[in-house]
């Protein structure tokens, strides 16, 4: 393989788009002369036809990568994936000793027309929610180009997620007030009707318990004859019902969310507090489309800080497709994981 040796201006574009496998025969003759020009010896295992592109696996020196060339048969660039050991030293000290709480996803060799040889490495922060960045190293392991944090930035961060009792060492503790505890708010009559209306005694095991929930929610926590725990929302102003969450045992997991938690979390300890799946009530409606909401499924992780009792929680919200929404600053309401 060729391993010429070049400084980098700008990275190339990786252009993530719709891809069909074709046949060699369905490849214009410019395109394999090109690659017969660029590698000389070479094994190509599938080809692919991508808007304006030609795409091709390929295996040099035992080697697997991809090589991309136009439509006009001109050899663009090419991909070869490596491991961290086969790249420069220089790359992991960086890395390591600015990005701590980041993992590697991955990391490419790239050969361009140009001339230009590279290593471009794919990381992100450990956790959810964390966008993948870019570094892009020239072949001796110096770092030319990138879209990740500021390393003083990331590593103080890191040090206070990690050391939060540090935070407080020179903070004076407040002298506590005694306050008289205040009975706690019940829902309206309204709503205790409409729930039991919808929910009989007779189909509850245990609760319900009514927890007020924000400004304009009542939840009322219960479980059924068959042991299964629910969470059933009310709104305080027309006393109707929104949604109903079911939650869900560990063996009733989406798979597809679970999926995600383990790339997101790869490496790292977590658990799976909770799982609900809340659907709407058949005759709840949006304000603004005046459809009813589809069902969606909100998840609770904790993993354990070094130094700190508490354990940490992370809050997210999934579609009915398992797909990831975002993440939610704190807990719902005083039942949930405090």
């Amino acid at each position: 393989m060729k391993r010429l040796v070049f400084l980098i201006v700008l990275c190339l574009p990786f252009f993530v788009s719709a891809q069909t496998k074709i046949k060699e025969t369905d490849v214009p003759k410019s395109v394999l002369l090109s690659l017969e020009k660029t590698y000389e010896a070479y094994k190509v295992k599938t080809w692919y036809q991508a808007p304006g592109q030609y795409i091709a696996d390929i295996v040099i020196d035992g080697q697997p990568g991809r090589s991309y060339f136009t439509d006009n048969g001109d050899w663009q660039y090419s991909t070869f994936p490596t491991e961290i050991k086969e790249c420069p030293t220089l790359m992991n000290t960086y890395f390591v000793n600015n990005y701590p709480g980041y993992r590697i996803k991955n990391i490419d060799y790239v050969e361009e027309m140009s001339g230009d040889n590279y290593y471009r490495m794919i990381v992100v922060r450990k956790g959810v929610g964390a966008e993948d960045c870019e570094m892009v190293f020239d072949t001796r392991g110096k770092l030319m180009k990138s879209n990740a944090p500021d390393p003083d930035e990331v590593k103080a961060d890191y040090y206070a997620r990690n050391n939060p009792e540090d935070r407080d060492l020179k903070k004076r503790p407040k002298p506590e007030e005694d306050m008289a505890s205040s009975p706690k708010e019940a829902p309206s009559n309204g709503i205790v009707a409409a729930f039991t209306k919808k929910v009989p005694p007779a189909r509850i095991s245990q609760g319900p318990d009514w927890v007020k929930r924000g400004s304009e929610q009542f939840v009322a926590y219960y479980s059924n004859n068959q042991k299964i725990q629910f969470e059933a929302v009310y709104n305080t102003n027309t006393e109707k019902a929104v949604m109903t969450g079911k939650v869900l045992p560990k063996e009733r997991y989406t798979n597809a969310i679970i999926k995600y938690l383990n790339e997101k979390y790869k490496g790292e300890k977590y658990k799976v507090e909770k799982m609900v799946v809340y659907e709407y009530d058949s005759k709840y409606r949006d304000e603004t489309t005046g459809k009813k909401p589809k069902p969606y499924t909100y998840v609770v992780v904790s993993q354990k800080v070094k130094g700190v009792k508490k354990p940490k929680y992370t809050r997210m919200e999934f579609d009915n497709s398992a797909k990831f929404i975002g993440l939610l600053a704190a807990p719902l309401d005083e039942y949930d994981i405090q």
